[in-house]
């Protein structure tokens, strides 16, 4: 009998001026969400990349995941976006919940400029595309707490040669219904349970994520 696989999907909180934010939405939809050997982990992340990547960092080392897939909102783009670049840089416009402002600060002293998704970005566009929404590829996932999540955990995945982590960044619930993503993230969720082969021996995340 094959071993359950883990997929932590994450999602940030409400945030600004957006009462509602259809990643938390779909993070919370889709937990114990099911597809063959897949069973889904959802967590709500707050909108403060201190806290946030402590959050991540407790779930990895509790849930032992084979692969991770971070949900954001980005309002003003008119597609669901698969991101194919995590850069080395925090550049906040405005504070994060936790009043951080950080202009223009690397994430790590001694880090890489950027780190690719640890996915196949074109076969998660594919999936997403399948799922009837408009989809498209990005190479910037912004410079504020998103990005900082995404960089830190591709970062710590990598120096433990962890599983896929990827990231999706999500239009209003105004531009595409929460039906219609939260159909398509099923059929995107899915290409994990059928890419990724079972194993008994979870991935080696080690020690916390240090934030």
């Amino acid at each position: 009998m094959a071993a359950e696989q883990r997929l932590l999907l994450t999602g940030f909180a409400p945030w600004a001026d957006h009462a509602q934010n259809p990643a938390a939405w779909l993070a919370e939809r889709l937990d114990g969400w099911r597809a063959g050997d897949l069973r889904v982990a959802g967590l709500v992340l707050p909108v403060a990349h201190v806290a946030a990547n402590a959050t991540v960092a407790a779930a990895l080392r509790d849930l032992r995941p084979s692969a991770v897939l971070h949900l954001g909102l980005a309002a003003g783009r008119p597609n669901l976006t698969v991101e194919r670049w995590a850069h080395n840089v925090a550049d906040f416009v405005i504070p994060d919940t936790a009043g951080a402002q950080p202009r223009g600060e690397p994430l790590r002293e001694d880090g890489p400029r950027r780190l690719a998704a640890a996915l196949d970005a074109d076969t998660a566009l594919r999936a997403l595309q399948d799922g009837g929404v408009p989809a498209a590829l990005s190479d910037s996932a912004g410079t504020y707490v998103c990005n900082a999540v995404f960089y830190r955990t591709l970062d710590w995945a990598a120096a433990r040669h962890a599983g896929a982590v990827g990231f999706v960044h999500l239009p209003t619930a105004e531009t595409v219904s929460l039906a219609d993503q939260e159909r398509a993230l099923e059929r995107l969720l899915r290409s994990f349970s059928l890419d990724s082969p079972p194993t008994s021996t979870p991935p080696s995340w080690g020690s916390p994520l240090q934030s």
